[in-house]
């Protein structure tokens, strides 16, 4: 079983491919997941694995943060950071045209609704230490909303 990266924008991004990153049209079977997100130009991210097992991620419960040490400097997780890399590249990007919506989810649970709702700022993001929250619904802004402003 494979984890499965969804990212939603308001207007339709382009395909394409990279040793490190690829962005697809989204398969019959993962329907369900659209129902999760606000804006309606779905996509699926893959990481160099080909599925999206090769980003930075977590199983918890509760979103947690970074620490050092969270990952290991193994060779597999250089090149999941390199993938990490390239979707925080990617989130910046689409980020400057409006929001991304992004929902980490294991293939056959794109039903399951998110534990919760993580929202960021997109120059936050550090490449070195972001990881997904699985099963956690991604909302990422250039300009944080008026309500986070109090």
């Amino acid at each position: 079983m494979c984890l499965m990266l969804y990212l939603a924008t308001a207007e339709e991004q382009p395909l394409r491919s990279s040793p490190e990153l690829s962005v697809e049209a989204i398969q019959s079977y993962a329907g369900p997941v659209r129902q999760w997100f606000s804006l309606p130009a779905i996509r699926y991210v893959g990481a160099h694995t080909g599925c999206s097992c090769g980003f930075r991620s977590v199983n918890a419960e509760e979103p947690i943060d970074y620490w050092e040490g969270l990952f290991d400097l193994s060779d597999d997780d250089r090149k999941n950071l390199e993938s990490t890399r390239a979707l925080v590249a990617l989130i910046r990007g689409l980020a400057a045209g409006g929001a991304v919506e992004m929902y980490p989810v294991w293939a056959g649970d794109e039903g399951l609704s998110p534990k919760r709702t993580i929202e960021l700022q997109a120059a936050t993001l550090d490449p070195e230490r972001f990881f997904l929250n699985e099963r956690f619904l991604y909302r990422i802004y250039e300009t944080p909303p008026a309500a986070w402003k109090s």
